[in-house]
């Protein structure tokens, strides 16, 4: 079984990743002056919308400012392609919740409370927001950031490297990308900075086995892109529902990182192969 991705002369991946990268990291310096300053906040929430929405109008941008019909009508088939099979559609909607569960059960054995398995009190990523702290992370963040990385980032990697390349540049790209989150006081991966550097590089350690997961999963649905948001969403909501602790997410981490490995190792074809079918026009 092989991908079907358009051929590397209709991309530009330095361009979109160059685009994507140099804004989110023009933010970094604004928005952590922006939230340390009271007065200032009401433009934070803009500036963050901003950064996560700077993928999704790059691809969009550069898939119709192409002229390109097979690209567009490439990118309409792959956003409205709701037929997910079942294993694939259970894999979506299980894995990050017996995945967090079984870091949990594995934490007690390292004298981590029970109380972990309860539902969160503050489900919120951003201190003093909780709609859009609760909004961006389940909603926004998987339908804008797919539009961008599946829309056009990750077919444009593809289109030049085999799938297990692609997915480590991607991941890399992806960590990139969420360094301004770092900066936000309040936010979620400002915490992680303040409890320790473990953590931090637990987070990005972390993208990368989901980096595999998740392009694994959007090849094999045929380029869904409906399934990568829902796939999205469900990782978000399983990180925030429960009170997991960070050493628990650790285990998380290893956990999703061995079952990556199986999956690397048993469709190994898949992800080495350079091959893939190039689409043409009406298919």
């Amino acid at each position: 079984m092989y991908h079907r991705v358009l051929p590397s002369s209709v991309y530009h991946p330095i361009w979109f990743y160059s685009i994507v990268l140099l804004v989110a990291i023009t933010l970094c310096p604004v928005l952590a002056y922006l939230s340390k300053h009271k007065e200032l906040k009401k433009f934070q929430l803009p500036c963050i919308l901003l950064g996560l929405s700077v993928p999704c109008i790059t691809a969009l941008l550069m898939i119709f400012a192409s002229n390109n019909a097979v690209l567009i009508a490439d990118f309409w088939r792959r956003l409205l392609l709701y037929n997910i099979s079942a294993p694939y559609l259970l894999f979506i909607l299980l894995l990050m919740p017996c995945v967090i569960c079984v870091a949990t059960w594995i934490s007690l054995f390292f004298g981590y409370p029970t109380e972990q398995f309860s539902i969160t009190k503050e489900m919120s990523v951003m201190k003093g927001s909780a709609i859009f702290g609760i909004v961006i992370p389940l909603l926004l963040a998987p339908l804008i950031e797919e539009l961008g990385w599946r829309g056009y980032g990750v077919d444009s990697l593809r289109a030049y490297f085999n799938l297990f390349n692609t997915s480590l540049l991607f991941g890399f790209f992806w960590a990139v990308w969420h360094l301004p989150a770092f900066f936000i006081k309040g936010y979620y991966q400002n915490e992680l900075w303040n409890l320790g550097i473990i953590y931090v590089i637990n987070f990005f350690v972390s993208i990368f086995a989901i980096a595999v997961l998740m392009n694994w999963v959007y090849y094999k649905t045929d380029q869904s892109i409906p399934a990568i948001v829902l796939f999205h969403a469900v990782l978000n909501f399983s990180s925030m529902i429960l009170r997991t602790q960070q050493f628990t997410k650790c285990i998380a981490t290893g956990i999703l990182c061995i079952i990556s490995g199986i999956v690397i190792a048993c469709d190994s074809d898949y992800f080495f192969n350079n091959t893939f079918l190039p689409i043409q026009a009406g298919s």
